[in-house]
């Protein structure tokens, strides 16, 4: 039984195209071969590393967690999260939508976080609420993220988040480096604007990274395992030169036959509705 074999065995949860089985082992086998040294990780972080449900109750994603929160109003008094369930009714059906393609989805995602944006600006949202509103959340991380993570900055592997929302949490090894949407503070801890450059579902890649020494080690490492939750997410690699072995790793959340034909035509594995990191950690431990 190969390795291949041996995770589909192992686990209800994996999914794999047919017409791709053959790839995906000889990809694996590479990364084995290849070692660790060669390889860099690359990561979404909301539902990919964090639990979208939890004994049957949705999780909240980072920027869900401000907008849920009933300490965060806006000038008129209002609960900031009223505004902000009126835009994700309107916009998350369209990011989710799999009949659609990037291009037809990219200038909603666009209005949509350019709208949630200036909805949390205009808010009463400083920095000591954000630290405190994040850390008493119900975000949890995924069974494994934290053996995963701990297992490469202790192997000296890269690892690159990407993430379209608000990562509040400690990033500053430097092995790691985070790609997001940052909230800018001034000298009182107020928020006074996002960082420049909008990151949203179908722009989060490595080209963010381009002209910074942390992009000049990672050229070093062409091996890349990819981690998301999204169609979008597989974009994440995008503007990446001299990728040499690449295995795409999807978890479909809430899954239907519909969606996971799809899915399987993007991602090289599937993992269906699986709140671990049990197969990510299976093949890290391989290689």
């Amino acid at each position: 039984m190969n390795f291949l074999e041996n995770l589909l065995e192992l686990n209800s949860h994996v999914h794999i195209h047919n017409d791709k089985r053959v790839y995906v082992e000889q990809t694996i086998r590479s990364l084995i071969n290849d070692e660790r040294k060669k390889l860099h990780v690359v990561a979404d972080f909301d539902f990919t590393l964090t639990m979208y449900e939890k004994n049957g109750v949705a999780l909240p994603s980072t920027f869900a967690v401000i907008e849920g929160d009933n300490r965060v109003t806006l000038p008129n008094g209002s609960l900031l999260r009223i505004q902000a369930d009126q835009l994700r009714s309107k916009y998350m059906p369209i990011e989710h939508d799999v009949s659609m393609n990037v291009e037809e989805k990219l200038p909603y995602m666009i209005e949509w976080w350019h709208k949630a944006q200036s909805l949390i600006i205009s808010s009463n949202l400083d920095k000591s609420m954000l630290h405190n509103v994040v850390y008493q959340s119900k975000m949890e991380l995924k069974k494994g993220v934290r053996k995963f993570i701990t297992d490469l900055l202790h192997s000296d592997v890269i690892e690159v988040f990407l993430e379209k929302e608000i990562p509040e949490f400690k990033h500053n090894h430097e092995l790691s480096h985070v790609v997001s949407n940052f909230i800018e503070f001034d000298a009182d801890g107020n928020s006074i604007s996002f960082s420049k450059k909008l990151i949203h579902t179908f722009n989060k890649n490595e080209q963010e990274i381009h002209n910074t020494s942390y992009y000049q080690s990672i050229l070093n490492r062409p091996n890349v395992i990819l981690l998301g939750d999204t169609l979008g997410d597989v974009g994440m690699i995008g503007g990446m030169k001299n990728l040499k072995h690449v295995l795409k790793i999807g978890y479909l959340n809430y899954s239907t036959p519909a969606k996971l034909e799809v899915y399987k035509n993007v991602y090289d594995i599937v993992l269906c509705d699986d709140q671990t990191f049990d197969i990510p950690n299976l093949i890290l431990k391989a290689i």
